[in-house]
């Protein structure tokens, strides 16, 4: 009698856990769930698909500009200017440089695109980008420069992108 109420404690038990477990899994697919703000650039992923820190960054203002491979290919080939910035959310030096470069975009209005390399990373192999950040300048479908890590503040990438702008 002893066994059988010892088994049937074990398995509630079990039972508790895996309800728990697909509860929390649900969750991760429910965007509500996921992002306050309800902002998701990544509309080739389900949210299932994605990174958890990448989830993380969803509510970040900081990180409103990415866009996915085929959209920031796009705009390269299309727009005269645009500034593609590589980043990655598990980056120390992006997650430091990510507000400057955003509080440079509030001094000095230029076109940018933010691009998750965690998510796509065959497209950063793709664009050459070995390491996070980069800022990229491409002026008529063509990379003209870039710079590799992070500026030490806004006024730092306000120059670069004044001078780069102006070659």
């Amino acid at each position: 009698m002893n066994n059988k109420l010892f088994y049937g404690i074990i398995a509630v038990v079990i039972i508790a856990f895996a309800a728990v477990f697909l509860v929390l899994q649900s969750d991760k697919n429910d965007l509500e769930k996921v992002s306050d703000s309800g902002y998701y650039p990544y509309t080739d992923k389900e949210v299932k698909d994605l990174q958890g820190p990448t989830i993380d960054r969803l509510d970040d203002e900081n990180y409103h500009f990415n866009e996915t491979p085929e959209v920031t290919q796009e705009k390269i080939d299309s727009e005269d200017e645009l500034f593609v910035y590589y980043w990655s959310p598990v980056c120390k030096y992006c997650i430091e440089s990510t507000p400057l470069l955003i509080g440079a975009k509030e001094k000095e209005d230029f076109p940018l695109v933010q691009l998750n390399v965690l998510e796509y990373p065959e497209y950063q192999q793709t664009a050459g980008i070995t390491a996070t950040p980069t800022l990229v300048y491409y002026k008529n479908g063509k990379e003209v420069t870039r710079a590799e890590g992070g500026a030490q503040s806004a006024d730092n990438y306000v120059e670069w992108i004044k001078s780069v702008r102006n070659q």
